[in-house]
This record gives C-alpha cells, structure tokens and sequence, in this order.
C-alpha cells in the first residue's frame, strides 16, 4: 500500500473515492514546512473543460516548501492505483512529506509519512518525465504550446470553486487554512485576498462546478 496526501480537491473525501475507489484510511492531517501556490498550467482544463490557453486563468494547485502547514488528506491505496494517481499527476514531482494527526499535540513521535504532489519546471519535466518530443506532444504540446510552470497566471475558476467546496466540506478550519496557506503563482497574493479583490469569484459557493477528475486521464 502506498500512503497519499491531498491538498487541493483531494481534501474531499467524495472526490478522492472518484479518482481513487480503492483507497482506505481517509483522515485529515497537517503537513508542515509547506504552502499551496497556483502555479501551474492545468492541461486538463485545455483539454476538457475549454479553457482559452491565451487566458491567465489556467492554474492548477501545486506545493512547495514554506514556513506555512498546509491541512491536507491522506490515504492509502494500492501500488496499481497509485501507478494510475500518478499518471494523472504526470507534470507534478513526488515527494514524501512528514503528516501529523489533524488536533494533535505535534507529538513527532506520531509523525508518518506520504507521497505528495510538489512543483516542478519545464526543463526538468521534458528530460525527465517525457521519453521522446512525441510523448511531450501528446500530453502538453497538442493542448498548449507556453511554459507549464509560471509565476503570472491565476486559479481556473472552476477548478477554484471546486477545491473550495473541498475544502468547505472539511470544516471552517481546514477552509480557513486553505485561503491563508494557498497563494497566487506570484507566491505573494493569498487566495483570500485574491477572492476579496475578485467579486465575481465569490459566490464559489453556488457553482455547480461539474468538476470530476476521471480516474486515469
């Protein structure tokens, strides 16, 4: 069984038995020495969900090392899931990050371990990630042409309302430290405060966002 820890749609229990049907074990947890930033072009919203690719509105939600503790999921499945999870996360690197209990006393004796999605670059992804220029060309390159990584785009909408609810559906806290520990790809602007700057962003409560990650794609 591989340990997962979640941190953007996946905090939400329904939407990780969709992507995940095997898992076990869901349970809230506190990931130290890290912060959510929405850097990263989300080819999945090119290619299903008809994003425009010249729009600033294309981010994913990735990680990366900061003084912040994010509130994540985790789960175990088993290695043949994980083998599909990450493949659906291909533009992301794995990397094993320490978990704590959700409301412990921060025991590190009750520190475990799980595989969690974290940022990468575009240099690295194409030598390491992609066998061939074909291969780059039918997971990136037929869908979008710019930088994956980048400093200067803002959440899909959709897929923000999305992560939202996710994490609405845990509780205030956890919805509370999502919009404090979440940032634009400037690494600067909270999504707190970028909500409170973007009034049409704010009833993310009401949309119906349709949003389902298939299992594999």
């Amino acid at each position: 069984m591989i340990s997962v820890v979640g941190y953007g749609s996946l905090l939400s229990e329904r939407s990780a038995l969709q992507t995940v049907p095997t898992l076990q074990n869901f349970r809230l947890v506190r990931v130290p020495g890290y912060r959510r930033i929405f850097n990263k072009v989300g080819i999945v919203f090119l290619s299903r969900y008809g994003a425009d690719p010249e729009s600033l509105e294309l981010a994913s939600c990735s990680t990366e090392a900061a003084t912040d503790s994010i509130i994540c999921s985790q789960f175990e499945c088993p290695v043949d899931d994980f083998a599909e999870l990450y493949e659906r996360e291909h533009r992301f690197r794995w990397v094993e990050v320490d978990t704590l209990p959700l409301g412990g006393t921060g025991d590190q004796t009750l520190l475990t371990k799980g595989r969690m999605c974290t940022g990468y670059n575009d240099s690295d992804y194409r030598l390491n990630k992609c066998i061939t220029p074909e291969d780059y060309e039918l997971r990136v390159g037929r869908f979008y042409a710019g930088r994956l990584w980048r400093d200067d785009i803002r959440p899909f909408p959709r897929y923000l309302a999305f992560c939202l609810q996710a994490a609405e559906s845990q509780g205030a806290k956890v919805l509370d430290n999502f919009l404090d520990s979440s940032y634009l790809a400037d690494g600067v602007t909270s999504i707190r405060a970028y909500l409170q700057q973007a009034p049409e962003l704010q009833d993310w409560r009401l949309v119906d966002t349709g949003y389902q990650y298939p299992k594999n794609r």
